[in-house]
């Protein structure tokens, strides 16, 4: 591990002049603070954070990495996460990652100079070696999604079980060609397990023969692409599940372009209920994810309330060789119009 004293050293300076420009003393002039943050970065340093807190200067900042605040989930469970976070006496440091590596490493290493307390991070599927350093050096939970490289405990909707569900629903109103558009399961682990529970539904009730699904980008562009392929398919669907709200878009958009209606000519179930799901045409029927508790949990271990108690509610737990454990919340399907009985 490189220390204060590695990067004195290396640039000729008192380890007590680093310590001061790393701790943004304002007795280091502007020439020495960028000298020094530039090789501490260079050099892969990070700090003791664990030695800061027992010295109590950790701060009560905590730090919350999002990949996209524009989506309806990630804009509703900030809101609530930093609700909670108040009411704990702690502050809400919110950043995006755009799904770029490089600037949620940028995020993490402001958040380790403000000497977050605890980060709460829905990681990209490419941590780098600097932010998997920071991330474990600082208290950590995993929301919404794990990246394997990263050993923490996980926060999340029982996503398989939320598509599942769906996929139920539509064989329970006499649909069998049911196509499903998601997340790509390369990357993601949403995508992966939202994957499955369409394909063991499906298997479930002995229609595996109709399996016909289409994984991407989970964007409006990509849904509408999907969707036209979908639509060009001499054996169509007669439904279609999607993955995501932002899938839900680029799908309304190809079946209109289509001159389809909805549910008379296809059937189709969302993911997640943002405001306009409720008010468009009779409704969209939707699996609807469980924001309050996501929220209320991850707000609870950032604080410092052991995992135990703060996801009592969680309908599965499971934990892994390193004893990391996978919090699940069950999901709920909210029943609108459009589905239809054949």
């Amino acid at each position: 591990m490189v220390t204060i004293k590695d990067i004195g050293r290396k640039i000729g300076m008192s380890h007590a002049t680093v310590s001061r420009a790393l701790n943004n003393s304002p007795l280091v002039n502007p020439e020495t603070f960028e000298l020094v943050q530039r090789t501490a970065k260079e050099m892969g340093y990070f700090p003791d954070n664990a030695a800061r807190a027992l010295r109590g200067s950790a701060s009560n900042i905590v730090g919350f990495v999002l990949p996209d605040i524009n989506n309806h989930f990630y804009s509703r469970i900030a809101s609530v996460v930093g609700r909670h976070v108040a009411d704990r006496g702690l502050q809400l440091v919110l950043a995006t990652s755009d799904e770029d590596p490089a600037r949620e490493e940028r995020h993490l290493v402001e958040l380790q100079r403000a000497r977050a307390r605890a980060i709460v991070i829905t990681p990209t599927s490419a941590l780098t070696k600097l932010s998997l350093d920071i991330l474990r050096a600082i208290p950590t939970t995993q929301m919404v999604r794990r990246n394997p490289a990263l050993a923490t405990d996980l926060i999340a909707a029982d996503d398989g079980q939320g598509v599942a569900q769906a996929v139920r629903h539509l064989l329970s109103r006499g649909h069998q060609r049911i196509a499903y558009i998601g997340g790509g399961p390369e990357t993601l682990s949403t995508g992966s397990e939202r994957l499955q529970g369409y394909l063991s539904a499906m298997q479930e009730a002995g229609v595996a023969a109709h399996t016909h699904y289409d994984l991407g980008p989970p964007q409006p562009e990509f849904g509408r692409a999907a969707t036209e392929r979908l639509l060009r398919d001499p054996d169509r669907p007669e439904a279609i599940v999607l993955g995501s709200s932002q899938l839900t878009i680029g799908f309304l958009d190809a079946v209109r372009a289509a001159g389809l209606s909805v549910p008379e000519d296809l059937s189709f179930t969302g993911y997640d209920d943002p405001d306009w799901f409720a008010h468009w045409g009779a409704g969209i029927t939707t699996v609807g994810l469980p924001i309050d508790r996501i929220a209320s949990t991850v707000a609870a271990l950032a604080s410092g309330q052991k995992a135990d108690a703060a996801a009592q509610n969680a309908v599965q737990i499971e934990t892994d060789a390193q004893g990391q454990r996978d919090f699940r919340f069950a999901c709920a399907l909210i029943e609108r119009g459009t589905v239809r009985r054949i």
